[in-house]
Order: C-alpha cells, then sequence, then structure tokens
C-alpha cells in the first residue's frame, strides 16, 4: 500500500453524488504520530473551497456531527444531540438534510433532523436504545428501527408512528441474548438490510444473539448463526441470495438467502463490523475489523480473496464508520480512534493510499454519508 500523495484531492460539487477531483500542490508532512500510530505521509493541506454537496454524517460519543468534505480536508457546519451516544444514523435518500438518529447506552431514544444536523425533533422511544435503522429500498416512507431491549419497529410513514413486528420474541434462542451494559443486558437489533430486488426478505443481527430474517416482509421469522455475536449484515448489490455477516468470531458468507453459512477463512478469528459493498463493482467489498495498524480488508472477487488495505490505520474499536462516497465509489471515508478522539482518514484509489483529513472528533461510533440529492446509507 503506497503512502505518497502526488496530487491534492479536493471536493467537486455535482448535482446528485458526492465525488472528488484532483488538483496539484499537495503539501505532505511526513512521520507525524496519531495516538501510539506512526503515520508516513498522510497529512497535506490545499485551499479550495468546501463542497457542501457532500454531507458526513458524524454519531460521536458526544451526539451528532454534520461535516462537508472539500478543501481537501472536512469541516464541521452542524452539531446536535450533546451528550447523547450515537449508534445509528440513516440519512433520506430522496430529500437532502433529512436524517434519523438513534442513540444509546449514553442517552436514548430516536430523533430526526430535516437541516442537515443543525436542529433535531425526538421521534419516542425515550426509554430504549436505539441500535439499528434502515429504509425500505423501494419506499422510502417505511423505517425499520432496532431496539435494546431486542425489538424490532416498523413506521409506514416517515418516523411519525411505529407498529412493533411481532414473531421476534418467540425464536428459539431469545432467551439466550444479551449484552453487557446494564440496565438492560439483553441484547440488541441492528444491522438490519434489505434487498431492493426482494424487499419481502428482511435480514437483521442481534449483538450476543443471532442472525433473524423473514421471508414474508416481517409476518414470519426464522434464525440462523444462533449464539454468535452479531455486527452487520450486506447483501451483495446483484444477488439476494449471497448475503455477509461481521461477528465477533470473523466474517461469514451465505450463497442461499440466509440458510446456510460458512466462516471465511482469510477473516477467522477476527472481530469483524463493517462492511462496503462497491455499488459500481459489487465483486469488490471492504471489511473492518477491529485490528490496530491494519483494520481494513478488500476482496475484489466476492469474498473468495483478501487484502489488507490502511496498513498504520488506527482501529475504531466496534465501531461502524467506513464508508465510501456516492458518485466515487474509489473514494473511501473510514474514522479511527486516537488518543483523544477520533480521526477522519480518505482514500481515493480503494485503499491503496490513505490521507488523514484535519478535522478533531470525539470518538465516532457510526459514520455515514449523503450527497445533495440523497444518501448513499
Amino acid at each position: 500500500m503506497g503512502v505518497d500523495l502526488p496530487e491534492t484531492w479536493v471536493g467537486h460539487q455535482t448535482a446528485t453524488a458526492c465525488s472528488l477531483r484532483r488538483d496539484t500542490g499537495a503539501v505532505v508532512h511526513r512521520g507525524e504520530t496519531v495516538g501510539h500510530i506512526h503515520l508516513a505521509g498522510y497529512e497535506h493541506r490545499d485551499t479550495m473551497a468546501l463542497d457542501s454537496s457532500c454531507r458526513l454524517y458524524l454519531g460521536t460519543e458526544n451526539g451528532m456531527q454534520t461535516a462537508v468534505l472539500g478543501d481537501g480536508q472536512a469541516a464541521v457546519v452542524a452539531e446536535g444531540l450533546p451528550g447523547q451516544a450515537v449508534r445509528a444514523i440513516s440519512p433520506s435518500p430522496v430529500t437532502p438534510g433529512e436524517a434519523f438518529v438513534g442513540c444509546g447506552v449514553r442517552g436514548s431514544g430516536l430523533y430526526r433532523t430535516t437541516d442537515g444536523g443543525h436542529t433535531y425533533t425526538s421521534l419516542g422511544f425515550d426509554d430504549e436504545w436505539v441500535w439499528g435503522l434502515s429504509r425500505h429500498p423501494t419506499d422510502p416512507e417505511r423505517l425499520y428501527v432496532g431496539t435494546e431491549p431486542p425489538g424490532l419497529w416498523v413506521s409506514t410513514d416517515s418516523g411519525s408512528s411505529f407498529e412493533r413486528v411481532d414473531g421476534i420474541e418467540t425464536l428459539p434462542s431469545r432467551e439466550n441474548w444479551f449484552f453487557f451494559h446494564p440496565p438492560f443486558e439483553a441484547g440488541h437489533v441492528h444491522g438490519i438490510s434489505i434487498h431492493p430486488d426482494r424487499p419481502e426478505q428482511v435480514f437483521a443481527g442481534v449483538e450476543h444473539g443471532a442472525i433473524i430474517y423473514s421471508r414474508d416482509g416481517g409476518v414470519t421469522w426464522a434464525e440462523s448463526l444462533a449464539a454468535e455475536d452479531i455486527h452487520r449484515v450486506a447483501i451483495h448489490p446483484d444477488d439476494p441470495d449471497r448475503v455477509f455477516v461481521a461477528a465477533g468470531s470473523g466474517l461469514y458468507r451465505s450463497v442461499d438467502a440466509g440458510e446456510t453459512w460458512e466462516q471465511v477463512p482469510a477473516l477467522a478469528g477476527e472481530y469483524a463490523h463493517a462492511i462496503e459493498f462497491d455499488p459500481r463493482s459489487p465483486e469488490r467489498l471492504y471489511v473492518y475489523v477491529a485490528t490496530d495498524g491494519a483494520p481494513l480488508y478488500r476482496s475484489d472477487d466476492g469474498g473468495d480473496s483478501w487484502v489488507g488495505v490502511g496498513d498504520g490505520l488506527p482501529d475504531a474499536r466496534a465501531a461502524d464508520t467506513l464508508r465510501l462516497l456516492p458518485g466515487d465509489p474509489d473514494a473511501v471515508v473510514y474514522a479511527g480512534e486516537t488518543d483523544d478522539g477520533s480521526r477522519l482518514f480518505l482514500s481515493r484509489d480503494a485503499g491503496e493510499s490513505w490521507r488523514r483529513l484535519a478535522l478533531e472528533l470525539p470518538m465516532v461510533w457510526r459514520l455515514a454519508v449523503a450527497d445533495g440529492g440523497g444518501s448513499k446509507r
């Protein structure tokens, strides 16, 4: 993996997508230390204008921050929900500036912003931790919410009202679900994933529980990978039968829509969390594992083989902070932990080289990316 930066990367505004163009004149500062990680050539600056069409929603240990990309860097333009630890973010795919935010462990509840993170409105769940948020891929008014104590809720009116999804409480492994934080210590539902070509099929993960799934839009439910510590579920963009799961014991893959699973040998035993498919080249996917100094992996053949990318980057603990930029899938953004919080890192060549952005943040637990016309996720 290279660390030389022969060009400056700056924000380039488009009508409907975050993308980056290149300019010359980079200033590279080598040999800096970030926390206890020594980085070689990850810092540079330039003087181009910020691009407000590319918005980063940063869910931190102390509330939400909204940043825009550009100037070869990122700048915070809005803050909200102080004192809340953010556990889930779902930007609108159709309405710029709108996003749902879930909080838990420190704080609780579900919130909505319609102005890009300047103000937030409570939507309830005051006595629950909200860990999972996912919009239906063909019906943007339908929102799924995963909670602790373990529950799955659905709104059909974009968050105005919610109905509890039945059938999860009677699953065979339910009595064994747990999470180690009081007062609930009960496990939580997150990693909710739905494929647009098979919208009646709903997957979700239970941290310290199982994979739960429905084939009929949530009327009935089944489970698999019982007793696993499930973090994220990702479905192949072109094949709804191919499903990946990031878990505390590694990465798992199914080719039959979750009926059976195999562990990916290259990542067996790793604490896997985030999974990202490249929408333009769906055989390419990225995985974050909590390994200090080499936390990111990329596969270019649908998960058969893997290469490490991001040597020298700090890990992010149990966070979901890896995203591709809409409109420019070779551009990858990642938030890693440092001694005093988190820092953002940007790659424009699919993880082969990285640059640290000059933005200091509280510990970042969740990251979502939105463009001027909607969102990626």
